[in-house]
Protein backbone atom coordinates (compact mmCIF):
# COMPACT_ATOMS: atom_id res chain seq x y z
CA UNK A 1 0.00 0.00 0.00
CA UNK A 2 2.86 2.33 0.89
CA UNK A 3 4.56 1.77 -2.48
CA UNK A 4 1.35 2.31 -4.46
CA UNK A 5 0.84 5.68 -2.73
CA UNK A 6 4.44 6.65 -3.54
CA UNK A 7 3.91 5.61 -7.16
CA UNK A 8 0.73 7.67 -7.44
CA UNK A 9 2.43 10.67 -5.86
CA UNK A 10 5.39 10.49 -8.25
CA UNK A 11 3.06 10.19 -11.22
CA UNK A 12 1.21 13.41 -10.38
CA UNK A 13 4.44 15.23 -9.53
CA UNK A 14 5.88 14.19 -12.89
CA UNK A 15 2.90 15.71 -14.71
CA UNK A 16 3.24 19.02 -12.84
CA UNK A 17 7.01 19.36 -13.32
CA UNK A 18 7.68 18.43 -16.93
CA UNK A 19 11.20 19.62 -17.82
CA UNK A 20 12.40 21.38 -20.96
CA UNK A 21 14.96 19.15 -22.66
CA UNK A 22 18.28 20.67 -23.64
CA UNK A 23 18.61 20.54 -27.44
CA UNK A 24 22.20 20.97 -28.57
CA UNK A 25 22.94 18.32 -31.20
CA UNK A 26 19.76 17.84 -33.23
CA UNK A 27 20.24 18.17 -37.01
CA UNK A 28 16.84 19.84 -37.35
CA UNK A 29 15.85 21.94 -34.30
CA UNK A 30 12.20 21.89 -35.41
CA UNK A 31 11.85 18.18 -36.06
CA UNK A 32 9.17 16.34 -34.10
CA UNK A 33 9.91 12.71 -33.20
CA UNK A 34 7.23 10.05 -32.87
CA UNK A 35 8.04 7.48 -30.19
CA UNK A 36 6.31 4.29 -29.04
CA UNK A 37 6.90 2.32 -25.86
CA UNK A 38 6.51 -1.45 -26.04
CA UNK A 39 5.30 -2.81 -22.65
CA UNK A 40 8.34 -3.76 -20.61
CA UNK A 41 9.17 -7.43 -20.08
CA UNK A 42 9.26 -8.64 -16.47
CA UNK A 43 11.93 -11.01 -15.15
CA UNK A 44 10.88 -11.85 -11.59
CA UNK A 45 9.21 -14.52 -9.52
CA UNK A 46 6.91 -11.80 -8.18
CA UNK A 47 3.92 -10.35 -10.01
CA UNK A 48 5.17 -6.90 -11.00
CA UNK A 49 2.42 -6.01 -13.46
CA UNK A 50 1.43 -3.00 -11.36
CA UNK A 51 5.02 -1.75 -11.51
CA UNK A 52 5.09 -2.07 -15.30
CA UNK A 53 1.86 -0.04 -15.56
CA UNK A 54 3.17 2.69 -13.28
CA UNK A 55 6.50 2.93 -15.07
CA UNK A 56 4.78 3.14 -18.45
CA UNK A 57 2.59 6.02 -17.23
CA UNK A 58 5.52 7.95 -15.79
CA UNK A 59 7.71 7.45 -18.86
CA UNK A 60 4.88 8.62 -21.09
CA UNK A 61 4.38 11.81 -19.08
CA UNK A 62 8.08 12.61 -18.66
CA UNK A 63 9.28 11.89 -22.20
CA UNK A 64 6.47 13.77 -23.95
CA UNK A 65 7.24 17.42 -24.82
CA UNK A 66 6.86 19.73 -27.80
CA UNK A 67 9.34 17.79 -29.98
CA UNK A 68 8.66 14.26 -28.75
CA UNK A 69 5.22 12.74 -29.27
CA UNK A 70 4.31 9.42 -27.64
CA UNK A 71 2.03 7.14 -29.63
CA UNK A 72 -1.06 5.96 -27.76
CA UNK A 73 -0.58 2.67 -25.98
CA UNK A 74 -3.69 1.14 -27.58
CA UNK A 75 -2.11 1.57 -31.04
CA UNK A 76 1.06 -0.21 -29.91
CA UNK A 77 -0.90 -3.04 -28.30
CA UNK A 78 -2.97 -3.48 -31.46
CA UNK A 79 0.19 -3.78 -33.56
CA UNK A 80 1.61 -6.34 -31.13
CA UNK A 81 -1.64 -8.29 -31.26
CA UNK A 82 -1.56 -8.35 -35.06
CA UNK A 83 2.11 -9.35 -35.26
CA UNK A 84 2.02 -11.85 -32.36
CA UNK A 85 5.83 -11.88 -31.96
CA UNK A 86 7.45 -14.82 -30.16
CA UNK A 87 9.81 -12.44 -28.38
CA UNK A 88 10.57 -8.74 -28.11
CA UNK A 89 13.89 -7.86 -29.73
CA UNK A 90 15.36 -5.25 -32.07
CA UNK A 91 13.99 -6.90 -35.21
CA UNK A 92 10.46 -7.08 -33.80
CA UNK A 93 10.70 -3.51 -32.47
CA UNK A 94 11.61 -2.14 -35.90
CA UNK A 95 8.80 -4.11 -37.52
CA UNK A 96 6.27 -2.71 -35.03
CA UNK A 97 7.74 0.76 -35.43
CA UNK A 98 7.38 0.69 -39.21
CA UNK A 99 3.84 -0.61 -38.89
CA UNK A 100 2.70 2.30 -36.71
CA UNK A 101 4.94 4.94 -38.30
CA UNK A 102 7.28 6.06 -35.51
CA UNK A 103 10.87 7.26 -35.42
CA UNK A 104 11.89 5.40 -32.26
CA UNK A 105 10.79 2.40 -30.23
CA UNK A 106 11.55 2.08 -26.53
CA UNK A 107 12.04 -1.57 -25.62
CA UNK A 108 12.83 -2.51 -22.05
CA UNK A 109 12.61 -4.85 -19.09
CA UNK A 110 12.18 -4.89 -15.32
CA UNK A 111 14.32 -7.41 -13.44
CA UNK A 112 14.15 -8.27 -9.75
CA UNK A 113 16.76 -10.64 -8.33
CA UNK A 114 16.54 -10.96 -4.55
CA UNK A 115 16.35 -7.39 -3.20
CA UNK A 116 17.84 -5.69 -6.25
CA UNK A 117 15.57 -4.19 -8.92
CA UNK A 118 16.83 -2.94 -12.27
CA UNK A 119 15.21 -1.17 -15.15
CA UNK A 120 16.76 -1.02 -18.59
CA UNK A 121 15.55 0.33 -21.89
CA UNK A 122 16.85 0.10 -25.42
CA UNK A 123 16.13 3.06 -27.71
CA UNK A 124 15.84 1.71 -31.25
CA UNK A 125 15.82 3.91 -34.34
CA UNK A 126 13.21 2.65 -36.80
CA UNK A 127 13.83 4.64 -39.98
CA UNK A 128 17.56 5.34 -39.69
CA UNK A 129 20.49 2.94 -39.43
CA UNK A 130 21.66 3.85 -35.96
CA UNK A 131 22.92 1.44 -33.28
CA UNK A 132 20.53 0.92 -30.34
CA UNK A 133 21.18 3.08 -27.29
CA UNK A 134 20.67 1.75 -23.77
CA UNK A 135 19.51 3.45 -20.59
CA UNK A 136 19.88 1.59 -17.31
CA UNK A 137 19.31 1.98 -13.56
CA UNK A 138 19.59 -0.44 -10.64
CA UNK A 139 18.47 0.09 -7.05
CA UNK A 140 18.17 -1.93 -3.85
CA UNK A 141 14.39 -1.64 -3.62
CA UNK A 142 11.33 -0.79 -5.73
CA UNK A 143 10.80 2.44 -3.78
CA UNK A 144 14.39 3.55 -4.53
CA UNK A 145 13.90 2.65 -8.19
CA UNK A 146 10.78 4.77 -8.51
CA UNK A 147 12.62 7.81 -7.14
CA UNK A 148 15.02 7.53 -10.09
CA UNK A 149 12.36 7.08 -12.80
CA UNK A 150 12.26 10.78 -13.69
CA UNK A 151 16.01 10.84 -14.40
CA UNK A 152 15.63 7.62 -16.37
CA UNK A 153 12.89 9.14 -18.54
CA UNK A 154 14.85 12.36 -19.03
CA UNK A 155 17.85 10.37 -20.23
CA UNK A 156 15.68 8.69 -22.86
CA UNK A 157 14.45 12.12 -23.94
CA UNK A 158 18.01 13.45 -24.27
CA UNK A 159 18.98 10.50 -26.46
CA UNK A 160 15.94 10.93 -28.72
CA UNK A 161 16.78 14.61 -29.27
CA UNK A 162 20.47 13.91 -29.69
CA UNK A 163 21.57 16.17 -26.85
CA UNK A 164 24.36 15.66 -24.39
CA UNK A 165 23.90 15.13 -20.67
CA UNK A 166 22.87 18.37 -19.01
CA UNK A 167 25.59 20.44 -17.37
CA UNK A 168 26.07 19.58 -13.73
CA UNK A 169 24.79 16.01 -14.07
CA UNK A 170 27.22 13.11 -13.61
CA UNK A 171 28.22 11.07 -16.64
CA UNK A 172 26.04 8.10 -17.52
CA UNK A 173 27.05 5.10 -15.37
CA UNK A 174 29.05 2.49 -17.22
CA UNK A 175 28.20 -1.17 -17.00
CA UNK A 176 28.48 -4.39 -19.02
CA UNK A 177 26.56 -4.52 -22.27
CA UNK A 178 25.58 -7.60 -24.29
CA UNK A 179 25.92 -6.63 -27.95
CA UNK A 180 24.64 -9.91 -29.44
CA UNK A 181 23.17 -13.19 -28.25
CA UNK A 182 21.70 -16.23 -29.98
CA UNK A 183 20.28 -19.67 -29.32
CA UNK A 184 17.76 -21.96 -31.01
CA UNK A 185 14.12 -21.78 -29.94
CA UNK A 186 13.05 -25.42 -30.40
CA UNK A 187 15.02 -28.31 -28.97
CA UNK A 188 14.73 -32.00 -28.13
CA UNK A 189 14.83 -32.89 -24.45
CA UNK A 190 18.29 -34.17 -23.58
CA UNK A 191 19.99 -32.26 -26.40
CA UNK A 192 22.94 -29.95 -25.75
CA UNK A 193 22.00 -26.30 -26.14
CA UNK A 194 24.58 -23.60 -26.82
CA UNK A 195 23.75 -20.01 -25.84
CA UNK A 196 26.02 -17.63 -27.74
CA UNK A 197 26.93 -14.27 -26.19
CA UNK A 198 29.13 -11.33 -27.13
CA UNK A 199 29.54 -8.63 -24.48
CA UNK A 200 31.77 -5.70 -23.60
CA UNK A 201 32.58 -3.35 -20.74
CA UNK A 202 34.81 -0.28 -21.32
CA UNK A 203 35.96 -0.50 -17.70
CA UNK A 204 36.98 -4.15 -18.01
CA UNK A 205 34.90 -5.09 -14.99
CA UNK A 206 32.78 -7.98 -16.27
CA UNK A 207 32.85 -10.70 -13.65
CA UNK A 208 30.15 -13.36 -14.13
CA UNK A 209 27.24 -14.43 -16.34
CA UNK A 210 23.81 -15.25 -14.93
CA UNK A 211 21.47 -17.72 -16.62
CA UNK A 212 17.86 -17.76 -15.47
CA UNK A 213 15.27 -20.32 -16.59
CA UNK A 214 11.53 -19.88 -16.07
CA UNK A 215 9.16 -22.78 -16.77
CA UNK A 216 5.44 -22.32 -17.27
CA UNK A 217 3.55 -23.75 -14.32
CA UNK A 218 6.71 -24.29 -12.29
CA UNK A 219 8.35 -20.90 -11.88
CA UNK A 220 11.97 -19.87 -11.77
CA UNK A 221 14.86 -22.25 -11.18
CA UNK A 222 17.90 -21.20 -9.11
CA UNK A 223 20.27 -18.94 -11.05
CA UNK A 224 23.24 -20.63 -12.73
CA UNK A 225 26.46 -18.57 -12.56
CA UNK A 226 29.52 -18.75 -14.83
CA UNK A 227 32.59 -16.78 -13.74
CA UNK A 228 34.65 -15.07 -16.41
CA UNK A 229 38.40 -15.33 -16.85
CA UNK A 230 40.44 -12.13 -16.41
CA UNK A 231 41.09 -12.05 -20.17
CA UNK A 232 37.33 -11.88 -20.82
CA UNK A 233 36.44 -9.00 -18.53
CA UNK A 234 36.61 -6.22 -21.13
CA UNK A 235 35.24 -8.15 -24.11
CA UNK A 236 34.26 -11.74 -24.79
CA UNK A 237 32.59 -13.78 -27.49
CA UNK A 238 31.63 -17.33 -26.66
CA UNK A 239 28.89 -19.71 -25.60
CA UNK A 240 27.36 -21.27 -22.53
CA UNK A 241 26.68 -24.99 -22.87
CA UNK A 242 23.58 -26.55 -21.33
CA UNK A 243 22.97 -30.29 -21.30
CA UNK A 244 19.18 -30.24 -21.00
CA UNK A 245 18.97 -33.83 -19.74
CA UNK A 246 17.99 -33.76 -16.07
CA UNK A 247 18.66 -36.35 -13.38
CA UNK A 248 15.30 -35.32 -11.87
CA UNK A 249 13.16 -36.54 -14.78
CA UNK A 250 13.42 -38.96 -17.69
CA UNK A 251 11.01 -36.96 -19.85
CA UNK A 252 9.82 -33.45 -20.55
CA UNK A 253 6.22 -33.19 -21.75
CA UNK A 254 5.93 -32.45 -25.46
CA UNK A 255 5.58 -28.72 -26.08
CA UNK A 256 6.82 -27.61 -22.65
CA UNK A 257 7.75 -23.90 -22.92
CA UNK A 258 10.51 -22.20 -20.97
CA UNK A 259 12.25 -18.85 -21.16
CA UNK A 260 16.01 -18.58 -20.80
CA UNK A 261 17.51 -15.23 -19.84
CA UNK A 262 21.20 -14.32 -19.79
CA UNK A 263 22.87 -11.19 -18.42
CA UNK A 264 26.35 -10.16 -17.31
CA UNK A 265 27.33 -8.66 -13.95
CA UNK A 266 30.43 -6.70 -13.04
CA UNK A 267 32.23 -6.90 -9.70
CA UNK A 268 30.16 -4.09 -8.18
CA UNK A 269 26.88 -5.83 -9.08
CA UNK A 270 25.93 -3.67 -12.07
CA UNK A 271 23.95 -5.74 -14.57
CA UNK A 272 23.97 -5.69 -18.35
CA UNK A 273 20.94 -5.59 -20.60
CA UNK A 274 19.26 -9.03 -20.48
CA UNK A 275 18.57 -11.25 -23.49
CA UNK A 276 15.54 -13.52 -23.12
CA UNK A 277 14.85 -16.49 -25.38
CA UNK A 278 11.60 -18.49 -25.56
CA UNK A 279 12.42 -22.21 -25.94
CA UNK A 280 10.06 -25.12 -26.56
CA UNK A 281 10.83 -28.82 -26.12
CA UNK A 282 9.68 -30.79 -29.17
CA UNK A 283 10.67 -34.34 -30.06
CA UNK A 284 10.44 -33.89 -33.82
CA UNK A 285 12.98 -31.07 -34.32
CA UNK A 286 16.54 -31.45 -35.53
CA UNK A 287 19.47 -31.34 -33.14
CA UNK A 288 20.56 -27.94 -31.92
CA UNK A 289 24.09 -28.44 -33.31
CA UNK A 290 22.73 -28.71 -36.86
CA UNK A 291 21.32 -25.16 -36.95
CA UNK A 292 23.29 -22.46 -38.76
CA UNK A 293 24.83 -20.03 -36.29
CA UNK A 294 24.67 -16.33 -37.28
CA UNK A 295 27.63 -13.97 -37.46
CA UNK A 296 29.78 -13.30 -35.48
CA UNK A 297 29.30 -16.63 -33.73
CA UNK A 298 30.19 -18.61 -36.86
CA UNK A 299 33.84 -17.60 -36.55
CA UNK A 300 36.71 -19.66 -35.15
CA UNK A 301 37.40 -17.45 -32.12
CA UNK A 302 34.14 -18.41 -30.38
CA UNK A 303 34.96 -20.35 -27.22
CA UNK A 304 33.15 -22.15 -24.45
CA UNK A 305 32.64 -19.81 -21.49
CA UNK A 306 31.17 -22.38 -19.11
CA UNK A 307 28.22 -24.65 -18.43
CA UNK A 308 24.66 -23.95 -17.35
CA UNK A 309 23.88 -25.93 -14.20
CA UNK A 310 20.08 -26.13 -14.23
CA UNK A 311 18.07 -29.37 -14.01
CA UNK A 312 14.50 -29.20 -15.24
CA UNK A 313 11.42 -30.84 -13.75
CA UNK A 314 8.45 -32.40 -15.54
CA UNK A 315 5.29 -31.11 -13.95
CA UNK A 316 3.22 -34.13 -14.98
CA UNK A 317 5.40 -36.35 -12.76
CA UNK A 318 5.06 -34.24 -9.62
CA UNK A 319 2.70 -35.56 -6.92
CA UNK A 320 -0.62 -33.73 -6.73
Amino acid sequence: MKFKLILLFLFFISILTLPSFSITQSDDPNRVYKVAIIPFMIHSQENLDYLREGINDILTSRITEERVVLIERSIVERALYDEKPMRHDETVAKKIGMRIGVDYIVLGSITKIRDYVSLDACLISVAEEKPPVTVYIQQKSIDDLMVKISDFAQDIGYKILGSRTMAGQPDEPRHPFITRAFTVERIKYGDVLKVYIEAEDPDGGMFRIATVVDQAGYGRYPISWVYLKPTDRKHFKGYLQWNTFSSKTSIITEGTPITLTVCVFDKSGKRSNPFTFPITFESGVKRASSYQVPSPFDQKDVKKLGSVDIELMDLTLLPR
